[in-house]
């Protein structure tokens, strides 16, 4: 199995090559330290899995991931996280993920998470594998659901932008769309939210401990 390792720390990738580094059938064979130095070694070289760093400068890991797919659909896709919010989870697997391992126990799980995807399984890390069910067995508002499910997952891309501070122009840059698009997208976001500006959406993150 051939793998490349997208994260932009580069002790981060050489650690993960040494973890892979003596079992058999992994190879990793390239390397990136962004998203879009990743896909254009997806356009040029033969791979089967990539490890992908779901924060990293430039452009964002949900959209990489979509673009990935597109490039090469039966590419298998873990993502390694520092981000174990479940609608972070929930987004990547929607996008195309399969799987999800927290950064901080990518040692223990790493490996086994390679193994059952490429099996044609899905894999969940511990921790998020818990904070989903946390999520699924959740008191459930009145609606029914969390406010942040209403979103969808390009929407709930932007609204995290959004609540850290990222302009308009700044976030069509590094997802790659018009400034008109995620304009469009922070409309629907505060109306699918019930909010009237972008500091209600960070009372509202503050709230649900998405903002600390």
């Amino acid at each position: 199995m051939n793998i490349i390792v997208a994260d932009d720390h580069s002790l981060i990738r050489k650690g993960l090559k040494l973890l892979l580094k003596n079992e058999p059938y992994m190879n990793v064979i390239a390397e990136a330290p962004s998203a879009e130095a990743a896909l254009e070694k997806l356009k040029s070289e033969k791979i089967d899995l990539m490890i992908l760093d779901i924060s990293m400068p430039g452009m964002g890991g949900l959209k990489c991931i979509e673009l990935a797919k597109k490039i090469s659909p039966a590419l298998k896709i873990i993502i390694l996280s520092m981000h174990e919010d479940e609608n972070y989870i929930k987004s990547a697997m929607q996008l195309g993920a399969n799987g999800y391992v927290p950064k901080a126990s990518a040692d223990s799980e790493l490996i086994d998470a390679i193994k059952t995807v490429s099996q044609g399984l899905f894999y969940l890390g511990k921790s998020a594998e818990q904070s989903l069910l946390g999520s699924l067995f959740a008191p459930k508002s009145e609606s029914g659901k969390g406010p942040f499910d209403k979103l969808s997952p390009r929407e709930y891309e932007v609204f995290q932008y959004l609540i850290h501070g990222f302009t308009i122009t700044e976030i069509a840059q590094k997802l790659s769309i018009s400034v008109k698009t995620v304009d469009t997208h922070k409309t629907k976001i505060l109306e699918k939210l019930a909010c009237k500006k972008r500091s209600d959406l960070v009372s509202l993150a503050i709230s649900h401990g998405l903002l600390t």
